[in-house]
């Protein structure tokens, strides 16, 4: 799932339009998860931008024959503003929270940033769902070391900011400055890394039949800290494409996740901003098939 979301923060803040471009955006956009052929999640992206501040948010569930092996559900959300000067664009995150639930184990996290030195204070909450039992870090069974988790120390979460924030601040660096590769420095609560995107040229796609002019932008992680070392390897091998429209809206259209051992695609599958009825479903549980009658 930490590949999966990475692919739905592509998907959220580079998608986000720049100040410059001095207009409000809002939109509302459904994609599927296919997994080796298969339908295995939806994703659902909201973003509320003014030249001012920006809100985004991403939900995530599981569908098809994920569902039925495991019910997980992730929400992130992302808010802050702009500071213009002479010199630069600066995205300025305030607040960042992410949750997912699955059976047997939850998240709820809180990051919030110090509007003076912009350095991220997070508080993580881990339980099970069923009872209410605390859990602890080490008690993931993503964690190998079975050891308390080390924190990440202030000086490298100096300048570093929430994925969400962190996408939208890369796309302004792409369209102010006219950047075709940039890195973003991103904490996100427990671990940091960094994000290296570059920019390709426009062209034509076929995607489902349709073919349109997109634009191309390739991205890829740098760890930094807090990464296991088989978590690590893996993070550095993956590759992440996303193509984006190549109007004013730049609406991410597909996104690619590929390393050595799978890929998965997210296709975007309705703009519900104009026709609402395909989201409003989303938070639902997938109604069960029932069998034939003998």
């Amino acid at each position: 799932m930490r590949i999966l979301a990475l692919a739905m923060t592509l998907t959220v803040g580079l998608a986000a339009l720049s100040p410059a471009q001095a207009r409000d955006q809002k939109e509302l956009l459904l994609f599927d998860v296919m997994f080796g052929g298969l339908h295995v999640a939806d994703v659902v992206v909201t973003m509320d931008q003014t030249p001012e501040s920006y809100q985004s948010r991403l939900e995530m569930r599981t569908r098809g024959v994920a569902e039925l092996f495991q019910d997980f559900r992730a929400d992130m959300k992302s808010e802050g503003g702009f500071v213009v000067t002479s010199a630069r664009h600066l995205t300025v995150p305030s607040l960042y929270t992410r949750a997912w639930t699955s059976p047997k184990m939850a998240s709820e996290m809180t990051m919030r940033f110090d509007s003076l030195t912009g350095l991220s204070q997070s508080e993580e909450r881990l339980f099970n769902p069923q009872t209410g039992a605390v859990m602890q870090p080490e008690d993931m069974p993503w964690n190998n070391r079975r050891k308390p988790i080390p924190v990440v120390p202030d000086n490298l979460r100096a300048g570093a900011i929430d994925p969400i924030a962190a996408f939208i601040a890369a796309r302004r660096q792409v369209l102010d400055f006219g950047k075709s590769e940039v890195r973003v420095p991103i904490y996100d609560g427990r671990r940091r890394y960094d994000i290296i995107s570059k920019v390709g040229k426009s062209r034509s796609y076929t995607i489902k039949d349709q073919t349109r002019e997109l634009t191309p932008i390739t991205s890829r992680v740098e760890p930094v800290f807090g990464f296991e070392p088989d978590s690590e390897d893996r993070m550095r091998d993956s590759t992440g494409t996303t193509l984006f429209t190549s109007d004013a809206r730049f609406v991410p259209v597909q996104i690619i996740l590929a390393n050595d051992m799978f890929s998965s695609v997210m296709n975007l599958v309705a703009e519900c901003t104009t026709d609402p009825a395909p989201c409003d479903n989303f938070g639902q549980k997938a109604p069960q098939q029932k069998s034939a009658a003998n």
